[in-house]
């Protein structure tokens, strides 16, 4: 029996960002799969316990709460520590990236992508510092990373000198609620429904995302702004909470640029749970996606498993993701935006195409797949350092 010690932190309730989802869906996956481990939880609040059902899990609250950089140099390097000793754990895996630089324990890192090397004004300054400065040392202190792109694993080679044979691509996924959106009529009523609820009736649009700078925010309103120029109908809503919201990193600025006849048609929701943006994004005529740079970009397989069509953008990982089940376009160009948006009113067929695309893309991604190859990851970590973990079945084929 091994004793894994997983970062949950990032897994609050009702408010699940990537990271978080990732974490949530491969932590629940990998515990109940291995009865024959202990897995030791860490939460820096209050742990949702009936999340991680089994007794072989154990949650702890690991003090203090990690919710500013010098919190977080104490979390992971010195409470961290404090706990791996108290459970005597071989394996300490954390999902967000971060690990701690006072333990000597085999650690596994997943490390999503590397925009804040790229693009610290993106995020305030001091947390660009922190990434900075940590994630670097966590790659060099793990004994495998896991991320979620070949686009992210060719990054982090190239960046921090990471041994390419020591990263593994372990995609995300899409949850079941989204392969199971509905079908045929009980489709029409829904989005009948839906559009009641968000759009005052009106077919729309949707953006799925955390509402930070690197999601593109400005481009999709003026693309937006153009569509409607065009002739277009459709409106446009936005699902997603703002990112440092005191710093204003969020939709207000450009939602406020646009004229007010064009903002009148731009709606907003906030964070939906799973079934709810399920039913959204069923509901969308399209999602559009064009972000300056993602790790993998999670909307777009959830789209694609919701049988909706996808615009998404050329940068990053993202044509990695669709590989052709998507319009593809460049993200600083409106007005290619814009006339895709319009493609899509008007070409049914298309449209049609385009699920199809999507529902087969989506068939390639699962939480399950996703689950089995972090644990292939995290197994042979320990094989490599002499512990043995590793299943005596054959493991799930790389991607």
């Amino acid at each position: 029996m091994a004793v894994v010690a997983i970062n949950t932190r990032l897994v609050i309730p009702g408010k699940l960002d990537g990271i978080g989802w990732f974490t949530l869906e491969t932590v629940q996956r990998i515990t109940t799969a291995h009865p024959e481990h202990q897995f030791h939880l860490l939460f820096d609040r209050e742990p949702p316990e009936d999340l991680f059902p089994g007794n072989n899990v154990k949650c702890h609250w690991v003090w203090p709460p990690a919710r500013r950089p010098f919190l977080l140099d104490i979390w992971f390097d010195w409470a961290v520590p404090r706990i791996l000793r108290k459970v005597k754990a071989d394996i300490f895996v954390s999902p967000d990236g971060f690990l701690s630089s006072k333990t000597n324990i085999v650690q596994v890192a997943v490390q999503h992508d590397l925009n804040f090397e790229h693009h610290p004004e993106w995020l305030p300054e001091g947390v660009a510092k922190h990434y900075k400065r940590r994630f670097p040392i966590a790659a060099k202190r793990a004994a495998r990373i896991a991320t979620v792109s070949q686009f992210s694993a060719d990054d982090i080679h190239k960046r921090y000198g990471v041994a390419r044979e020591h990263i593994d691509v372990v995609y995300n996924g899409a949850g079941s609620v989204y392969h199971s959106a509905p079908l045929g009529a009980n489709a029409t009523q829904q989005a009948h429904l839906v559009r009641q609820k968000y759009t005052n009736g009106q077919p729309f649009f949707v953006f799925v995302g955390t509402q930070h700078p690197r999601k593109n925010l400005q481009g999709l309103m003026e693309a937006f702004s153009a569509y409607r120029a065009q002739g277009g109908q459709w409106d446009l809503m936005l699902v997603g909470t703002a990112m440092w919201r005191r710093r204003r990193f969020d939709a207000r600025r450009p939602m406020n640029e646009l004229p007010g006849h064009v903002r009148d048609h731009v709606h907003t929701s906030g964070w939906l749970a799973q079934d709810e943006l399920a039913q959204v994004l069923s509901s969308a005529g399209a999602l559009v996606f064009i972000p300056w740079f993602e790790g993998f970009g999670i909307p777009m397989v959830e789209a694609f498993a919701a049988g909706t069509p996808v615009i998404h953008g050329n940068r990053t990982s993202l044509p990695e993701v669709a590989n052709g089940a998507g319009i593809e376009v460049d993200p600083g160009d409106v007005e290619q935006v814009a006339q895709a948006m319009r493609q899509i009113e008007d070409g049914p067929a298309l449209r049609a195409d385009l699920i199809e695309k999507g529902r087969s893309r989506a068939d390639d991604f699962s939480w399950e797949r996703t689950s089995a190859l972090l644990w292939s990851c995290i197994a042979q970590a320990g094989s490599d350092a002499g512990i043995d973990i590793l299943d005596t079945q054959a493991g799930p084929k790389p991607f």
